[in-house]
């Protein structure tokens, strides 16, 4: 009977010993929204909000993140700011730079979510989530792109419906029957005819096809997780946009000048 006792405890450690430490101290969200309903921002140091829950995962404080606009600056001054609150956990989905092993030079660890700020918090405080990694591929891909920009070497392909810039953006890119590429200027270099675009499951042929002609950034209306992953894999980064292919690659460029300056 002891030794069933003793082998029984002894699978609870090891059992327990597979679950992430418990998180101590307090606990900050970035969101789009307020409320513990809202979802985990994809932007962290630039998320609209900043919810701050305790270690239990009990929602204490709302903040208007006051860094929103201050581009790549944001990261750093955010450490800051949170540590001084007590804050030694950050939830978001996107993580650029240096930020994560800046913030654990403060004691902060970041963590990656996807869902509502309040389940975010609950489970990190309960040790269920894995802290993020140094450098993601994510991150990976926005210094390739970046690289990519300072040298000259960025191309821009627009999933779009017709061969001019002044076509729509397409809402899926596996479907779209045009790729327009343009260079860092804004001129368009290429229009061209979309090869699978009746293929079945077509995504990663397409991020293979468009990285062959030496694509850094795709915009498309949405994309799907498994295209998304082949384009990490390729250094492709992924831009969502609504409207015409121009105004599309208007709205890249002005974002890459706002993160250089």
């Amino acid at each position: 009977m002891k030794r069933i006792g003793f082998l029984s405890l002894v699978i609870l450690l090891l059992a327990s010993g597979l679950a992430f430490a418990e998180q101590k101290g307090k606990i900050c969200v970035a969101t789009k929204k307020t409320g513990p309903t809202a979802q985990v921002s994809d932007k962290a140091a630039l998320a609209p909000y900043f919810l701050i829950f305790d270690e239990k995962g009990d929602l204490q404080e709302t903040i208007d993140n006051p860094f929103k606009e201050t581009k790549l600056k944001a990261g750093k001054l955010l450490i800051g700011f949170l540590s001084e609150r007590g804050v030694t956990a950050v939830i978001g989905t996107d993580y650029c730079g240096d930020i994560i092993g800046l913030m654990k030079n403060k004691g902060i660890s970041a963590y990656n979510f996807e869902g509502s700020a309040a389940d975010a918090a609950l489970k990190v405080a309960q040790g269920k989530v894995p802290a993020a990694l140094e450098e993601d591929a994510l991150v990976a891909n926005h210094k390739v792109m970046m690289e990519a920009m300072r040298t000259g070497r960025e191309k821009i392909a627009v999933a779009a419906n017709g061969d001019a810039p002044g076509a729509l953006v397409t809402a899926h890119m596996a479907s779209s029957p045009y790729f327009l590429v343009f260079d860092q200027n804004g001129q368009l270099l290429e229009a061209l005819d979309n090869p699978y675009q009746s293929s079945n499951s077509p995504g990663p042929d397409i991020v293979n096809y468009l990285s062959g002609k030496g694509a850094t950034v795709v915009v498309a209306g949405k994309f799907g997780p498994k295209i998304l992953d082949v384009m990490k894999a390729k250094r492709i980064w992924p831009v969502p946009f609504k409207g015409s292919a121009k105004d599309a690659v208007n709205k890249v460029l002005q974002s890459r000048k706002a993160d250089k300056s």
